[in-house]
């Protein structure tokens, strides 16, 4: 029954870079919806609510999908 009842849940080492500081390597444009970073030396796609241009550092929030959720 407890197979039954608990979802299958894959676990992955995406949630390790949750709070994490990274580096701009694109334009991060919600409009456009553009956007990569690098965090421990993986890029990323990432998205927010802000524009924040290559070159600045910001933190990772949460992951949705393939996306890293950033803020400045």
């Amino acid at each position: 029954v407890k197979k039954k009842i608990t979802p299958n849940i894959q676990p992955t080492n995406a949630d390790r870079i949750i709070g994490k500081e990274a580096l701009v390597v694109e334009q991060i444009d919600s409009v456009e919806n553009t956007g990569q970073i690098k965090v421990q030396g993986q890029i990323w796609s990432a998205k927010s609510d802000d524009v924040i241009n290559k070159g600045e550092k910001v933190t990772v929030s949460s992951i949705e999908g393939v996306k890293a959720v950033v803020t400045k």
